[in-house]
């Protein structure tokens, strides 16, 4: 059974590293995350893993490479 804990909406993660949520889905996007860290559940609004959000957390501490 999955943790709904450990999933985050577009909103939570955008408030987490102070951006805005287009910015959020734009730079998501262009960093080709698999379906299974991020998906669009209604229109812009997207679901978020841990793993997504670890990667999002390494580019905003400057690790870009993730």
């Amino acid at each position: 059974m999955s943790d709904v804990r450990k999933v985050f909406v577009t909103t939570e993660v955008a408030k987490r590293f102070n951006v805005t949520t287009a910015y959020l889905i734009r730079l998501t996007k262009s960093m080709n995350l698999s379906d299974s860290e991020f998906r669009e559940t209604l229109k812009h609004t997207y679901l978020f893993s841990e793993e997504a959000v670890y990667k999002l957390a390494l580019h905003f501490n400057g690790n870009k490479k993730e």
